[in-house]
């Protein structure tokens, strides 16, 4: 890869992000993407503007995924009652793996340092969000050791608006 971010996540956006590709390991959680956005204050930006990468490699090493769930959802009236409501669904081993095997096409739309967690063992904690269709979301709860973003080109600059 020409440009290689360590440890830089929150200087992208994924708001665009499709998954090509999904991997789990048990010791890294891998994703080959496309449409990443690399922030305009990304060590590896030299466009100085945020800009659409190529085919971008995410590794998460050393990673753990603590919880997964299918998100729930609370539907309201026009009076604000609420009518219907559904928990979230907590994903079983082989569902999470069914999910990460099955994502190509998803989009990996944020991820979302946990401010509110205080981590004593030093570790980076995530949550990822990937949306398989218009109702369907999933969140991924991750503590990993590192994050590395590979990608060989610049796509062009992202139109705000």
């Amino acid at each position: 890869m020409k440009f290689k971010a360590v440890n830089e996540l929150e200087h992208f956006s994924f708001r665009d992000a499709q998954i090509e590709k999904a991997e789990w390991t048990g010791d890294a959680l891998r994703f080959e993407l496309e449409a990443v956005i690399v922030k305009a204050n990304n060590s590896q930006n030299g466009n100085y503007t945020d800009s659409y990468a190529g085919t971008t490699q995410m590794e998460l090493k050393n990673a753990e995924i603590q919880k997964a769930v299918k998100e729930g959802y609370k539907y309201y009236d026009a009076n604000d009652v609420l009518r219907e409501e559904k928990p979230d669904e907590p994903l079983s081993e082989e569902e999470l793996t069914a999910l990460l095997q099955g994502s190509k096409g998803y989009y990996l739309f944020d991820v979302v340092k946990v401010e509110d967690v205080y981590n004593t063992t030093g570790r980076f904690l995530y949550l990822v969000g990937i949306d398989a269709d218009e109702e369907t979301s999933y969140w991924l709860q991750i503590a990993f050791d590192s994050s590395e973003l590979g990608w060989d080109k610049y796509m062009n600059r992202v139109q705000n608006g």
